[in-house]
């Protein structure tokens, strides 16, 4: 084709240079139509390409709007909703829990005090036995000639008696560790009681709210989403549309170019014929009337479709106005933050509540040690006792043997016995005690507390959630935003530039005016010239792709088909076929 075009050209040429006639067809009015040809194949090609990077730009759009709805969809938006739900119930009870902590530990110091009591009776006692012992020794060396026998019983006495008081201080040591231990977890309880009446109920019912506010915050986004996205599809739909619809900018260019080659044939043959110079300008103007009435329904076909595009690519800019909506969800992001905020009270909350269960089960456990240990110290005590005690029946039983030498010492060795059984019975009550003192620590450890509702692990993950969930509301939607704005841009970019209807539109009908005028009258005499004018058409005719060129083609023809086939049998040798006729009118069918 682009060979054949070179070649007539170069034949046009010819023909203009000749200075037996100057041309019909000014050359102002060929200027024209290959002005209008480069301006529909610049701005068609120009408003493809924007149009086809719109069509791109609105399938990222979707993409990130589809992601956006999976980030916040219905079962994520329910279970971090019903995780806040959880945490706000469990941190009203906490209040509760504190309470039930002081009274443990409450209990637990009163049973230590008990303590004090018992180690006092038997301080007491071990001092009078202490006492008793001396006067053995005392009496025994003023009294009795196996004075230093007795005097080793109390010597021993002493010792077992002093080994005892050890065990007593050491026993007082570790009760004053207990209370000081039981006094730090009372304060730090009290601290925490303190804030608790300052943040609760106001942070449980804060998060509460914060839950339904979520939840309709995250329903409203995907409701957009939704709706945004759907706009989008259909956008993308009616881009593809208007794609296929700027098919009218190549039909037109095309079109165009074969007037420019019936113009340059219609010169050519003429010029080529052996007319008289009055029969060639009829010949010339009757293949004229032709192409002027192809240009006329260029214009003509080129102004409908070309409104229908512009009308289309109006409608896609207006609808992309719509994808603004993303723009207001992304200041949303606050509101997300602010639960964010809401939730950081409530981890602060939770690290203290578990501190102080922590603390709590700490306290239950040393005690539990510290009352084993005790109790250890107690059983020396009452083995003291029992050494005293048969210390004092061998002395009672060598004094009887001393006779009334031995009556003196014999009533202290009386009185040593029953006061070492005053220190048995100390010594079971102390035990009695520490067992009660150990069954309360042992109830504090193993008592359930409702405070283990409290999952700070799962309140971690709302955090979580909710931080990319602000994450996703301000940086994505903000992303959306802009590529919306983008899709919205380049769509009327892609309008403003075809300036279909405006001097492309006009350019096509005054180039049908320029050529109709050249053509001049309609030429129906045909004598001397009906066979250049039919070689003209016919070769003219080669060109065409399109069914509406053949039809105004045919209405200018010279010679009927049955003409044709009588007085060129040979014709349909060089025609083209049926199959190729029908095979370029389906395709015209697809193209209109």
């Amino acid at each position: 084709m682009q060979a054949q075009a070179q070649q007539l050209d170069a034949d046009l040429e010819s023909s203009f240079s000749s200075p037996a006639k100057a041309p019909i067809v000014a050359p102002d009015v060929t200027d024209q139509l290959e002005t209008a040809r480069a301006h529909v194949e610049s701005r068609f090609s120009d408003a493809g390409e924007r149009l086809a990077a719109s069509l791109d730009m609105i399938g990222s759009l979707i993409e990130a709007l589809d992601r956006l709805g999976l980030t916040l969809n219905v079962d994520s938006v329910s279970r971090t909703s019903n995780d806040l739900l959880s945490t706000a119930a469990a941190l009203s009870v906490l209040p509760e829990g504190q309470k039930r902590r002081v009274a443990q530990l409450d209990q637990l110091k009163r049973a230590s005090a008990l303590l004090d009591a018992d180690v006092d009776k038997m301080r007491t006692t071990l001092r009078y036995l202490r006492a008793f012992a001396l006067n053995v020794k005392i009496t025994a060396g003023s009294t009795i000639r196996g004075a230093d026998e007795f005097a080793g019983f109390a010597d021993r006495m002493c010792g077992q008696l002093d080994f005892g008081v050890s065990q007593l201080d050491e026993l007082a040591d570790e009760l004053t560790r207990l209370r000081g231990q039981l006094d730090g977890a009372l304060v730090f309880e009290q601290g925490l009681g303190g804030k608790y009446k300052q943040l609760i109920p106001a942070v449980p019912d804060k998060l509460a709210t914060d839950a339904e506010t979520l939840r309709v915050h995250h329903g409203r986004i995907a409701e957009v989403a939704a709706s945004v996205g759907a706009i989008a599809r259909d956008i993308q739909m009616k881009v593809g549309q208007a794609l296929m619809a700027m098919q009218i900018g190549d039909i037109t260019r095309q079109r165009i170019e074969h007037v420019q080659l019936g113009i340059r044939v219609a010169a050519r043959t003429v010029a080529e014929a052996d007319l008289s110079p009055e029969a060639r300008d009829r010949a010339e103007r009757r293949i004229l009337h032709m192409v002027a009435d192809q240009m006329a329904d260029i214009a003509t076909d080129f102004e409908a479709e070309a409104a229908k595009v512009t009308q289309n690519l109006a409608g896609m800019a207006r609808d992309t106005t719509q994808l603004m909506a993303v723009h207001g969800l992304s200041g949303d992001g606050g509101d997300l933050r602010n639960l964010e905020i809401s939730l950081g009270r409530a981890g602060q909350l939770v690290d203290d509540v578990t501190a102080a269960m922590s603390n709590a089960q700490r306290i239950s456990g040393e005690t539990v040690s510290a009352v084993e240990a005790l109790a250890h110290r107690v059983d020396a005590i009452q083995k003291v006792k029992r050494d005293i005690q048969q210390m004092a029946i061998n002395s009672s039983l060598r004094c009887n043997r001393l006779g009334d030498i031995g009556k003196p010492l014999s009533v202290i060795a009386i009185e040593l016995s029953s006061h070492a059984g005053h220190l048995e019975d100390a010594a079971d009550q102390t035990l009695g005690s520490l067992k009660a003192l150990a069954d309360l620590a042992d109830s504090v450890s193993s008592e359930v507390p409702k405070d283990d509702q409290i999952d700070a692990g799962r309140l971690t993950g709302v955090h979580e959630d909710l931080r990319r969930a602000a994450d996703v509301v301000e940086k994505d939607l903000a992303g959306l935003g802009v590529q919306g704005e983008a899709t919205a841009r380049s769509l009327a970019q892609a309008a403003d530039q075809l300036g279909l209807q405006e001097d492309l539109g006009d350019a096509l009908h005054t180039a049908a005016v320029a050529l109709a005028e050249a053509a001049g009258p309609v030429v129906d005499d045909l004598a001397d010239i009906a066979g250049v004018v039919d070689a003209a058409l016919t070769e003219i005719g080669r060109c065409y792709t399109m069914a509406r060129e053949r039809t105004i083609h045919a209405a200018h023809a010279v010679f009927s088909e049955a003409d044709r086939s009588e007085s060129q049998p040979d014709e349909a040798a060089t025609g083209p076929s049926p199959e190729a006729a029908d095979a370029v009118d389906e395709f015209d069918d697809l193209l209109f």
